[in-house]
């Protein structure tokens, strides 16, 4: 069985994402509504939450995938302005390990 993707090494993935101080000029082109973001990852692709975490910022950081992470998004949201960022999508829960990897 396939082990989920949880434990420190998330953690301090998501930490580490979600000091990220602002969403730069290239991503403003994914960006839309919250609610909006949410709906569409979940009808385009069968994606859920799984993990957040808020920041020192106050911005959001949230990892959603569809089950048994066939494909997976990793979302930034402000929440004064109700935006959320794509910042990184991919497939396959071995690469999802990477990615958050990479970021600690």
């Amino acid at each position: 069985m396939k082990q989920p993707v949880t434990g420190a090494r998330l953690l301090c993935a998501i930490l580490g994402f979600a000091t990220f101080g602002a969403v730069s000029t290239a991503a403003a082109a994914t960006c839309a509504d919250r609610d909006h973001v949410s709906t569409q990852l979940a009808a385009q692709f069968g994606e859920a939450p799984i993990a957040n975490q808020i920041s020192h910022s106050n911005r959001i950081l949230e990892i959603y995938a569809s089950p048994d992470a066939q494909t997976w998004s990793i979302v930034i949201t402000l929440p004064e302005r109700n935006l959320s960022c794509l910042a990184a999508t991919g497939k396959g829960r071995a690469r999802l390990k990477r990615t958050l990897g990479s970021l600690t």
